[in-house]
């Protein structure tokens, strides 16, 4: 029983100190800069990162991004339904006017310094799609929205 009582001492040490460690670790991790998404450069030129946008709570992460000679293309897709739509795109980026009402449509205005060009292309419904999906407004329908800015 004693042997017991000797060790008990060290190993509740030796446990605190790992705690300690495993806590100051922790704390490193989530105080270390995260390396930029790649996305960002292209979101910054177009006006659209979250961090020009510091009133929104919610943005849209793009399915590509690219910048290819000061010139940035970004591509979303929004699913037509909930908050995913072409109409709150327009809410959560401050765009002016109303969203456009055809596919093919742009909208163009400038941006962080830059001149943006923003199109919707909207998702065709199937002919055999219900009376209430084809009534729907067509800005809250599937929707490729593509986002092009860069110097003039």
């Amino acid at each position: 029983m004693t042997t017991r009582r000797r060790w008990l001492p060290p190993l509740l040490v030796g446990c605190g100190m790992v705690a300690l460690a495993a806590g100051f670790g922790a704390i490193m991790a989530l105080g270390a800069r995260q390396p930029p998404r790649p996305e960002e450069p292209a979101e910054r030129i177009a006006g659209l990162h979250p961090d020009q946008h510091p009133d929104e709570s919610r943005f849209y992460v793009p399915q590509t991004a690219r910048v290819s000679h000061g010139t940035a293309r970004l591509t979303f897709k929004v699913a037509g339904r909930g908050e995913s739509s072409v109409r709150d795109f327009w809410r959560t980026y401050e765009l002016k006017g109303a969203p456009p009402r055809t596919s093919d449509s742009s909208y163009g205005d400038r941006a962080a310094g830059h001149r943006r060009e923003i199109s919707v292309v909207y998702k065709k419904l199937p002919s055999d799609a219900s009376r209430l999906q084809r009534e729907h407004p067509v800005d809250n329908r599937p929707a490729t929205i593509t986002v092009t800015a860069g110097p003039t």
